[in-house]
C-alpha cells in the first residue's frame, strides 16, 4: 500500500478542524515540558538550601568539621542524578514544541517562507507512536552540570577551602590549611588532591559535553535509548 502524502492529506481535511487538533497538541506539550521544567527547579532548589543551611552551621562554629562542607557534595551528585533524569523528559516535550513552532506556527505566521510538511510531520508522528529520550543520560548530566552543579561544587569548594583557611585559627600559609584537609588516616594533600581532581573533571565533563550534544529536534534510534524510556516510563 502506498504510503498517503501528508500536505496531501492536510488539503484534503478540514483544515480548521487541523488546525485545532494541533493546537491543542501545542498547548498540552507546553503544559507537559512546564510542569517538568519546575519539577527541575525543586532539585535545583534544594541544592542551594541544603548547601546554605550546612555552609551557615559550619561556619558558625570554629570546632565543626570541615568533612560536613564536603557531605554537602554527596547530595548534590544525588540531586544531579535525579535532575539529569528530569531533564531527560523535559528534553522530550521541548523537541516537540520546537518542532510545532518552527514548522507549523512560524510558517502560519509568515506564509512565504516555504516549509515542507512531510519532514515535520513524519517526524512528530513517530515520536508520538514510539517515543523516546534524545540524548543520553551522560549528556543530560552534562547539560545539568554546565548549567548548575559545576558551579554549586565550586562553590562547595571554596567554602571548604575557606573554613579549612579560617578555623580553628587563620592558617599562616597554603601548607598549612592543606595539611588541615586530613580526615582520619587519608593525609590532608591526598583529600585536596582528590577534591580539586573531581572539580576539574566536573568542569571537563560539563564544558566538553557540549561538542556531543545534539541539536535541534531528531530523534535518538538506539535501541537502549528506547529501552531507558521503556522503564522510566
Amino acid at each position: 500500500m502506498k504510503d498517503r502524502d501528508p500536505e496531501e492529506f492536510v488539503e484534503q481535511q478540514n483544515s480548521s478542524d487541523f488546525t485545532q487538533i494541533i493546537t491543542h497538541m501545542y498547548r498540552g506539550e507546553v503544559q507537559r515540558a512546564y510542569n517538568w521544567r519546575n519539577r527541575l527547579d525543586r532539585t535545583t532548589e534544594w541544592a542551594i538550601v541544603i548547601l546554605s543551611a550546612i555552609t551557615t552551621w559550619v561556619f558558625t562554629e570554629p570546632a565543626r568539621r570541615h568533612e560536613l562542607l564536603l557531605s554537602v557534595m554527596i547530595f548534590m551528585l544525588a540531586l544531579l542524578w535525579i535532575e539529569s533524569r528530569r531533564y531527560r523528559f523535559y528534553n522530550v516535550w521541548l523537541g516537540r514544541i520546537k518542532t510545532l513552532e518552527e514548522n507549523f506556527i512560524a510558517r502560519t505566521l509568515y506564509p512565504k517562507d516555504e516549509v515542507s510538511s512531510r519532514e515535520w510531520m513524519e517526524t512528530l508522528a513517530e515520536d508520538l507512536r514510539d517515543p523516546k529520550f534524545k540524548i543520553p543520560f551522560w549528556i543530560a548530566i552534562a547539560h545539568r552540570l554546565r548549567r548548575v552543579y559545576f558551579w554549586l561544587f565550586s562553590v562547595t569548594v571554596l567554602l571548604w577551602m575557606g573554613k579549612l583557611a579560617v578555623h580553628p585559627t587563620p592558617a599562616s600559609d597554603l601548607m598549612e590549611m592543606i595539611g588541615r584537609a586530613e580526615m582520619q588516616v587519608i593525609p590532608g594533600f591526598v583529600v585536596f588532591t582528590i577534591i580539586i581532581g573531581l572539580l576539574v573533571t566536573a568542569g571537563a565533563l560539563a564544558f566538553l559535553g557540549t561538542r556531543y550534544e545534539r541539536k535541534g529536534v531528531k530523534l535518538v534510534e538506539e535501541d537502549e535509548i528506547r529501552e531507558e524510556w521503556d522503564k522510566m516510563t
